[in-house]
């Protein structure tokens, strides 16, 4: 009995103290940056999801409603930062383009700050970076964009990439959202944006949002398509992650910035 018992418990110390984990702070909403996350996420980590939540009533489906949401997030994130680092997480990631983007360059790295201090010291990673760094490891300037988002938000995506050094060469969105009645229809939707923004003087295609259903299960096929490198949200936010962790894995469905190794 004792024997049996000690192995037991080298089996839950092993679950519990050989994974790496990654902590995922998502907009209340949110589920597909989970799904993304969960799909390609090797054995050697787990996933720990918290909340972010806004303050006021508001209608989300307006400009207006869905800028002052995002920065109620922001405003309000050290507290569920605070709640997911007693999960004792190894990276937490701050998982809205939008609201890392929202106040312009340098706001990125201000709510990487509060999460971090939150949560305990915590390295952190945060979208809208995440996907400037990926960009950069890919070694494009010139992108083509595409979005969910109102011209509003969409004004301030603008400033922040090409403050961080990159041509936007050309820009399509569709306000009001993808559509997500089913799984097959997103993918159309994203399929059919990313190559209807593609040009010739773009070295690469951005997606951006974290809530852009089917996105992430497009990728690749829209890179064998267009021959271009494409950066997602999600994608771009999880490989800063085990980038982070020191993870170097290759994560099929990635496309070409984790098609080999991820690199530090």
């Amino acid at each position: 009995m004792v024997a049996f018992r000690q192995i037991c418990w080298r089996r839950i110390a092993m679950g519990r103290f050989g994974k790496k984990r990654i902590g995922l702070l998502t907009p209340a909403g949110n589920t597909t940056i989970e799904d993304d996350f969960a799909r390609w996420m090797p054995d050697s980590l787990r996933l720990h999801v918290n909340r972010l939540f806004t303050g006021s009533p508001r209608n989300p489906n307006t400009p207006e409603g869905l800028l002052t949401g995002l920065q109620e997030m922001g405003d309000a994130v050290e507290e569920p930062a605070r709640l997911l680092g007693t999960a004792k997480v190894d990276v937490i990631a701050f998982g809205c383009t939008g609201g890392s983007f929202l106040n312009g360059p340098g706001y990125d790295q201000e709510i990487a700050e509060k999460i971090s201090t939150a949560a305990g010291g915590v390295q952190t990673v945060v979208a809208a970076r995440a996907v400037a760094d990926a960009l950069k490891k890919l070694g494009v300037r010139r992108i083509a964009v595409c979005t969910p988002y109102p011209e509003e938000l969409n004004e301030r995506l603008r400033s922040f990439y090409t403050a961080a050094g990159f041509d936007i060469v050309n820009f399509a969105y569709e306000d009001g959202g993808i559509p997500q009645d089913s799984v097959a229809e997103a993918r159309e939707a994203a399929l059919r944006m990313a190559l209807g923004v593609d040009t010739p003087e773009a070295e690469a295609i951005l997606i951006s949002c974290t809530a852009f259903e089917g996105a992430g299960e497009s990728i690749e096929l829209i890179e064998d398509l267009t021959d271009k490198p494409v950066v997602t949200s999600n994608q771009a936010t999880f490989w800063a992650c085990l980038r982070a962790l020191g993870v170097s894995e290759h994560i099929p469905g990635t496309g070409r910035l984790m098609s080999e190794r991820v690199t530090a």
